[in-house]
C-alpha cells in the first residue's frame, strides 16, 4: 500500500499541495506554478547565500538548480547551486559582489513535484516514496488560451474542408461592423476521399492510396498531431479506424478520432472538439507522463476532469481537461453543503488569474456544450 496521499491543485499562478503521511499527519505548502522559488537573501563574497525564510528546506533540495540574483543596481547574475542546507545555499564562484539580493531559483521540475519534495523533506535527487497523487491542473486550459498546443492537421470528408472554419455561421454580435472571428486550432486540412450515408452505410469506400499521399505531405510540413472527423462516423467508424491505423504507421505523434472523442450527431461540434483534443493531447501526455515517471512505479496518479471526477492518468486527454478546476470546486461545494446551509450555498474561488463563482442547492446542473477561448467543446 502507498505510504502517503497527496492532493495538488495547479493554478495559473500558484500550486497548492496537501500531503497526508502514513500516520495521518497533514502538511501543506504553496509554490509558484512555474516551479520557481523567489526570495531575498544575503550574498557573501564566498558565494554563500543566506535566506532565513528557507530554514526548513530539506538538505540539497536546490543542489544543481540555477539561481538568478538581482542586485540593487539592477544587475542580474546567474549561478548554479552547488549545495544547500536549510537557509544556506552555496553557489558556484562568480563576481565578488556581496550584499542583499533578490533571487529566483529555477527548480527545473514541475510545480507538483517541487511542492511534494518540500512537504516530504527530501532532496532534489531522492526518489519519491510510494504514494497516491490526485492532481488538478490548468496545463491544458493554459495551452488553449495561449495557443501553445501541438501543430495539428485535420482530416475531413472530401468536399467539407472549410466546414470547421465556416461553422454554423452564427453571428452572436449581429450589429458589429468590425467582426473578428476566432482563429482555428489546426494548421492543415486534408480531405479524405470517402463518404458514408446517414445510416452509416458506405457510399464511397476510403481511397487509402490517395489519402497516403496527402498525409505524407502533412508529415513533411511538420504536422505532429492529427484529428480525424468524417461524415456520420458516429454511426460507423470503419473509415476513421483505417485512417488512424495509417497515420500511426506514418509516425503521427497523436491521432484523435471523432468516434472516440465525441461520438454523436453534429459534425461541426464533433469536429471542433476532436481538433481541440488532438491539439492538447501531446502537451498533456508529456506533462502527465513526466510526473508519472518521476513518481516511480510504486505510486498512482489520478487526474481531475471537467466532469468534476477523477480518472486514471493514462486516460486523461484534451477533451477532459478544460475548466476542471471550477468543476472540482462545485463538487467540493456539494460535499460541504449539507453541513453548512441546506437552503443552498455560494462558492467563490479567487485565484491569481481568474475567479470562479458557483451555487449548489442539492443538484448539479450539467451541460455538454461550451465555448472556451473561442473554441467550441462538446463533451
Amino acid at each position: 500500500m502507498p505510504e502517503c496521499e497527496c492532493w495538488i491543485d495547479v493554478g495559473g499562478t500558484f500550486t497548492d499541495c496537501y500531503l497526508r503521511l502514513a500516520g495521518g499527519a497533514l502538511r501543506r505548502c504553496k509554490v509558484l506554478s512555474s516551479g520557481c522559488v523567489r526570495g531575498i537573501g544575503a550574498l557573501e563574497v564566498s558565494g554563500a547565500l543566506v535566506d532565513t525564510s528557507r530554514a526548513d528546506d530539506a538538505p540539497d533540495l536546490w543542489r544543481g538548480c540555477t539561481i538568478r540574483c538581482q542586485f540593487d543596481d539592477g544587475e542580474v547574475e546567474a549561478r548554479r547551486v552547488l549545495a544547500s542546507a536549510g537557509a544556506h545555499l552555496q553557489l558556484q564562484p562568480g563576481s565578488e559582489r556581496a550584499g542583499f539580493v533578490r533571487f529566483e531559483i529555477d527548480s527545473g521540475q514541475e510545480a507538483p513535484l517541487l511542492g511534494l519534495r518540500m512537504l516530504l523533506g527530501i532532496s532534489r535527487e531522492a526518489p519519491f516514496p510510494s504514494l497516491r497523487m490526485r492532481l488538478g491542473t490548468t496545463r491544458g486550459t493554459n495551452a488553449l488560451l495561449t495557443r501553445a498546443g501541438a501543430t495539428t492537421g485535420v482530416v475531413l470528408t472530401e468536399g467539407f474542408g472549410d466546414l470547421l472554419r465556416i461553422g454554423h455561421q452564427a453571428r452572436p454580435r449581429l450589429f458589429d461592423l468590425d467582426i473578428h472571428k476566432p482563429g482555428v486550432l489546426y494548421a492543415e486540412v486534408v480531405e479524405a476521399p470517402e463518404r458514408l450515408a446517414a445510416d452509416g452505410s458506405v457510399l464511397r469506400p476510403l481511397d487509402i492510396e490517395s489519402l497516403t499521399t496527402r498525409l505524407l505531405e502533412l508529415r513533411e510540413r511538420q504536422v505532429e498531431s492529427l484529428a480525424v472527423c468524417l461524415m456520420h462516423s458516429y454511426r460507423n467508424d470503419t473509415h476513421e479506424r483505417q485512417i488512424e491505423a495509417l497515420a500511426q504507421k506514418m509516425g503521427f505523434q497523436e491521432v484523435s478520432c471523432s468516434s472516440d472523442v465525441a461520438a454523436h450527431m453534429g459534425l461541426v461540434a464533433r469536429g471542433r472538439t476532436t481538433v481541440m483534443d488532438a491539439y492538447l493531447n501531446p502537451v498533456l501526455r508529456n506533462y502527465v507522463s513526466g510526473i508519472e515517471k518521476s513518481l516511480g512505479d510504486g505510486s498512482s496518479l489520478r487526474m481531475m476532469t471537467s466532469q468534476g471526477g477523477l480518472i486514471q492518468a493514462s486516460a486523461f486527454r484534451g477533451r477532459d481537461c478544460l475548466l476542471s478546476g471550477p468543476a472540482g470546486g462545485v463538487v467540493a461545494l456539494a460535499a460541504v453543503w449539507p453541513h453548512v446551509a441546506p437552503a443552498g450555498v455560494i462558492g467563490f474561488d479567487m485565484g491569481g488569474t481568474s475567479t470562479d463563482v458557483s451555487r449548489y442547492d442539492g443538484r448539479y446542473e450539467l451541460r455538454t456544450d461550451a465555448t472556451v477561448s473561442g473554441v467550441d467543446v462538446s463533451a
